[in-house]
């Protein structure tokens, strides 16, 4: 029988197993009835996003079953470890067209627009236009490439890695042999090594007071509110907010400016922060994306003088007290 987990990021950036099944085929209607069980198990309720690999029994139960209540997206890392394949050898080893397409593919804060523009000059240049299998990737690259999933939440997951991370983990208590009774033994053992991991790091947590690199009050806020090991991500933000990024004027601006211009010295980029309606939104998308404030909005907030960071703008899946909130609770008001 083949064994799926469903793997995911708690948080403090760990792995976590939302569930488990046994399947007989890895086949559409397999992968339909473990879904199904999925939601039932978890009371009803979708989840927000999905990554897996091209599979297309995963791809048809996915759809049939989750439909457009769940964002699927096929692993990235899975794809490209296919184009050397897929290009044949002499451009696969050409280091100037891997820079170029993993520069493109790679980047999370491209527009569709960028993408589209930039693919299609890299396949025009390496003369690939007739590849089928990089014509077929770029059919479906709504389902992969960043640029056309910018507004999703997808956490800091952007790969199937963390499952093959997991399938590892799992490899370490049980192997293909064992009867059923024994794998039930000693999946139980894995479980328990994981919540005993997770609870380490939560006490550990509670014992580590990061030290503060600037003077401002949002950064105290980030520090007591998220876990450390998502707190030294906003920290790299707040710090670039300070010293990398500052305000372009609008030669046309006059009175109140509902959209503000940063410039990002160290990305060497421009950046639109929208102020509309008591909400902030950046063109990079970082919140958007996995949950986090990014240095455009942070900068803004500093400028305007906030002491603290907006409620609304603080995920509590990031938070120290995630696991003290009502699991739906926590679905419902996430994002």
């Amino acid at each position: 029988m083949v064994f799926v987990p469903f793997t995911g990021v708690d948080n403090h950036k760990g792995c976590i197993t939302f569930a488990a099944g046994l399947i007989r085929n890895e086949n559409a209607e397999s992968f339909s009835w473990l879904f199904q069980n999925f939601v039932t198990a978890m009371g009803d309720r979708y989840p927000i996003t999905i990554i897996t690999d091209q599979c297309r029994g995963i791809k048809k139960a996915v759809k049939g079953v989750f439909g457009d209540k769940t964002r699927h997206r096929l692993c990235m890392w899975h794809i490209m470890k296919k184009l050397p394949d897929k290009v044949g050898p002499s451009i696969s080893q050409d280091t100037t067209f891997l820079k170029e397409i993993n520069s493109v593919v790679w980047d999370v804060e491209i527009t569709p627009e960028d993408f589209e523009s930039k693919w299609n000059s890299i396949i025009s240049s390496y003369e690939l236009c007739d590849n089928k299998w990089l014509k077929k990737m770029f059919k479906h690259r709504a389902l992969w490439i960043h640029a056309y999933i910018r507004d999703t939440y997808f956490g800091i997951l952007g790969t199937t890695s963390r499952s093959e991370s997991e399938n590892s983990f799992f490899g370490n208590f049980t192997n293909p042999h064992v009867t059923l009774v024994e794998f039930w033994m000693r999946f139980q053992t894995a479980m328990d090594a994981q919540r005993w991991k997770y609870s380490k790091v939560m006490a550990d947590d509670k014992n580590c007071y990061p030290k503060l690199t600037t003077p401002l009050l949002l950064e105290k806020q980030a520090s007591e509110f998220y876990t450390i090991i998502i707190f030294y991500i906003f920290q790299v933000e707040v710090q670039a907010a300070c010293y990398t990024c500052g305000h372009l004027p609008s030669p046309n601006a006059s009175g109140a400016n509902d959209n503000i211009s940063i410039i990002d010295r160290e990305k060497d980029k421009e950046y639109k922060v929208d102020l509309s309606d008591n909400k902030f939104s950046c063109s990079c998308k970082m919140f958007e994306r996995i949950g986090i404030l990014c240095r455009h909005i942070l900068w803004v907030l500093k400028d305007r003088g906030f002491d603290h960071i907006p409620k609304e703008y603080l995920a509590l899946r990031w938070s120290k007290s995630a696991t003290s909130h009502p699991l739906f609770l926590l679905l419902e008001k996430l994002y």
